[in-house]
């Protein structure tokens, strides 16, 4: 980690576009940043559909929108991201490659250029029609035959191979993405596109526990992300078309109620359990101008988000079953996203799911200010993954599970101080962002 360097990191939800900029905190401990700015700004329905980005100017938009509020609150002018990407269009598979050092004989070693020549085939590996491989995530290397290798760099072999995770998406949602950033601010450009449960995971995880073997589980407004770790890698990844607004959908339907209503029902009343919710606390609910409101139970809201909630840690359960490496998850299940603020929603998974420990995920390792605390919740963990994520790497064993940005990016910059103008007197002094004098020469998206 390099001390000072600034990251921001744009995270593109179904609802809300949440932006965090952070920088590694030299004052503090290795493993800590500062947050400099955030902000979080709702986008408009149907602009992303299922983590896919559909309207490119309504994103566009709501990310103008937050951006300008970094530059108004914190003097911050921002010009390089890092942006999430998801979907249900996002697939995932398990590829294998291997080739013959050409330079290497009996007694040579495995260099770190061979292990990232190798991942960087992987980009070319086989995909459906109009899909893009984004991530080539390692999970063991084989050297001369030799399976199971961890780290391949410094043992002697003529052979190197790998097993991978390839994570491949839609191109023309990637390209939607792209044309947001451009559509928001000219000269916005994007270092790192990372998957959005990956980069929450960087937020809200803990080393020891992606060692020990952990289940994140990020349930979203559209979908449900399952990422799971064993031995420091990301040994499965896959997603659920049913999330936070379904919860939402059955409260409006139940209720008779509309959505608006439902969504604030949810969020102010709603609880994962329902069998301790007494039967005669009853809510008022304004649901149409002019009329009285209705009556609603709470223990009716309960058992409506109860049942869903109850598929939703189901199906991830089975998923987890079928991964096989159930047996293998000592910490356990993390859950994150908006719904898992939902109160007592950790003993409904962990009931679901065969008493496996289950907690919530909170962003963690961030320098006390108050701005860390306003930022310190599930709404803003991928946000700030993605900020993690120009700070520290994914995975140690290679340069990069990024597929490289179409454009060359300015390397981050270390803030330094310069002597305010003259017209500035005695304020605050300036500090110099990411592509702020760098951007000139870089091509625009088209």
């Amino acid at each position: 980690m390099v001390n000072d360097t600034i990251v921001a990191g744009v995270d593109i939800g179904s609802t809300k576009v949440s932006v965090v900029v952070a920088q590694s905190s030299g004052g503090y401990r290795s493993d800590t940043i500062e947050i400099m700015g955030f902000s979080e700004v709702p986008v408009a329905p149907g602009a992303v559909v299922n983590g896919s980005v559909e309207n490119i100017r309504l994103v566009g938009d709501a990310l103008r929108t937050a951006l300008q509020e970094l530059d108004t609150h914190y003097d911050l002018d921002i010009s390089v991201v890092n942006v999430s990407f998801g979907g249900m269009h996002v697939k995932v598979s398990n590829q294998s490659d291997g080739v013959i050092r050409p330079t290497s004989s009996t007694g040579d070693e495995v260099t770190q250029r061979d292990v990232d020549q190798l991942v960087d085939d992987m980009y070319r590996a086989k995909t459906e029609s109009n899909y893009d491989v984004m991530h080539v995530l390692p999970m063991d290397f084989i050297v001369d035959g030799a399976p199971g290798v961890r780290e391949p760099v410094g043992r002697t072999g003529i052979k190197l191979g790998g097993n991978f995770l390839v994570v491949s998406a839609n191109n023309q949602s990637i390209q939607r993405t792209k044309k947001s950033l451009s559509e928001a601010k000219r000269g916005l450009y994007f270092d790192k596109m990372l998957l959005a449960p990956i980069a929450t995971g960087l937020a809200v995880l803990e080393e020891e526990e992606m060692n020990a073997g952990i289940a994140l589980v990020d349930i979203g407004d559209h979908t449900t992300d399952l990422v799971i770790y064993h031995e420091g890698i990301i040994r499965h990844i896959a997603s659920f078309p049913i999330a936070g607004k379904h919860l939402t959908a059955d409260l409006r339907i139940g209720c008779g109620i509309q959505l608006e209503n439902a969504e604030e029902l949810k969020k102010e009343f709603g609880q994962a359990l329902s069998e301790d919710v007494p039967l005669t606390i009853e809510i008022l609910v304004n649901y149409l101008t002019g009329r009285a409101p209705k009556q609603v139970l709470k223990k009716n809201v309960a058992m409506i988000i109860e049942e869903r909630l109850k598929e939703i840690a189901a199906m991830v359960y089975a998923e987890i079953l079928q991964s096989g490496y159930a047996d293998e998850l000592i910490g356990g299940i993390v859950l994150t996203g908006g719904t898992a603020n939902i109160p007592e929603i950790e003993t409904l998974f962990s009931r679901v799911a065969d008493d496996m420990p289950v907690r919530v995920g909170i962003p963690e390792h961030l320098a006390r200010t108050p701005k860390a605390d306003a930022v310190s919740n599930t709404s803003y963990a991928t946000a700030l993954g993605l900020a993690w994520a120009g700070l520290k790497p994914i995975d140690v064993r290679v340069k990069s599970v990024c597929k490289p940005a179409d454009v060359p990016v300015p390397t981050p910059v270390v803030k330094e101080p310069k002597k305010p103008r003259k017209d500035e007197g005695g304020g605050f002094w300036r500090w110099p962002l990411p592509g702020r004098r760098d951007s000139d020469n870089l091509g625009e998206y088209e």
